[in-house]
């Protein structure tokens, strides 16, 4: 791995480059918006403060309860200042990279500078999207079920330019994140001396003679690491599979609370909502843009209009000056104090 090149990329400047992508992305889908008027403005300030605070708690557990989850993986690997330290690095990565290619490669290299091998770091990295496309993949069809397919808002006015609706998307995205999950559990759980094999054989062709070595190596490291996670108890997946859920209940739920600020909502619309969420958040999943910026504001009117009314221009702007763009300014911030503690390691 190149250091140099690995924390370039985590680079602050790096940072205000994406913001200022999604800035721009942000006005641009907004300027297209016919809801975009000086009262829509204005309707901000209508939302409840009360609100606001118990969006920003729910992001607050949410980090938390994601913090303990990378506690519970690392089993005393980390301590909980490195843990926070790696959700934080692992917001903002997700906040500058766009979802259809992941921040895999950066949480892999914060979790390697945090003091586990290159080969765990890979395996927990690997480990960590697993679990998160499990609850995609089991959180979708139920909500889906229940709400009788309401999850699925109507496709006007979405995506006409391409012809394909919502729906479309969303079974898209499904089906990348099954393919993709297959391989992670192949690579980890069920058939790590396979995956092995492959890379070894890799390793072995002419055209790799130069990173022969080190794809061998971190292949075998890959498979230990295999080995080990085979070996845990059942507790330990239950622990993980919890927070797992829970992390990204509070996610979601981040809208309920910010929706709830502008209208009453009832518990079955709470409910209803968090299964939107779920779905526009596996529909952003194929989104070019860092941090699907430009694409979440052009969603959220099909998703949550009904609910808003009026509202819903301000509702979405809210919703991503609190769950988006802070991640980028304490991306910002922890950055340098990061960077000097694992070069101090190092030295």
């Amino acid at each position: 791995m190149d250091e140099e090149k690995a924390l370039k990329a985590l680079s602050p400047k790096r940072v205000w480059l994406s913001v200022a992508i999604g800035l721009a992305l942000v006005v641009f889908v907004a300027a297209r918006d016919k809801n975009l008027t000086q009262e829509s403005f204005f309707l901000m300030a209508e939302v409840s403060i009360a609100a606001i605070l118990l969006a920003l708690l729910v992001l607050a557990v949410k980090d938390g309860l994601n913090t303990t989850r990378i506690k519970v993986l690392g089993e005393g690997a980390f301590s909980w200042k490195a843990a926070l330290y790696i959700v934080l690095l692992w917001e903002f990565a997700t906040a500058v990279t766009p979802p259809l290619f992941g921040p895999m490669g950066l949480v892999i290299f914060v979790l390697y500078k945090e003091g586990v091998s290159l080969g765990k770091a890979f395996a927990y990295a690997m480990l960590l999207a697993l679990l998160d496309n499990i609850f995609f993949l089991s959180a979708a069809p139920l909500a889906y079920l229940l709400s009788k397919g309401n999850v699925l808002p109507p496709s006007e006015g979405v995506f006409n330019e391409l012809g394909n609706g919502i729906d479309y998307f969303f079974y898209l995205s499904y089906g990348l994140v099954a393919y993709y999950t297959s391989f992670m559990a192949a690579a980890i759980l069920f058939f790590p001396k396979f995956i092995l094999r492959v890379l070894l054989w890799l390793a072995s062709l002419r055209w790799m003679k130069k990173g022969s070595e080190v794809l061998s190596n971190r292949a075998n490291e890959l498979y230990a690491a295999s080995q080990e996670f085979r070996g845990k108890h059942v507790g330990y997946w239950l622990k993980l599979l919890g927070l797992t859920y829970s992390v990204w209940i509070m996610k979601y739920f981040v809208i309920n609370m910010l929706v709830s600020g502008f209208v009453t909502l009832t518990i079955e619309q709470h409910l209803l909502m968090v299964g939107r969420h779920l779905v526009m958040w596996l529909v952003m999943l194929v989104s070019p843009s860092p941090g699907s910026a430009g694409t979440a504001e052009y969603l959220f009117p099909a998703f949550f209009g009904e609910f808003l009314g009026d509202y819903t221009f301000a509702g979405g702007l809210i919703w991503r000056l609190l769950s988006f763009y802070p991640y980028l300014i304490i991306g910002a911030l922890i950055l340098p104090n990061w960077i000097k503690r694992v070069l101090t390691k190092v030295n």
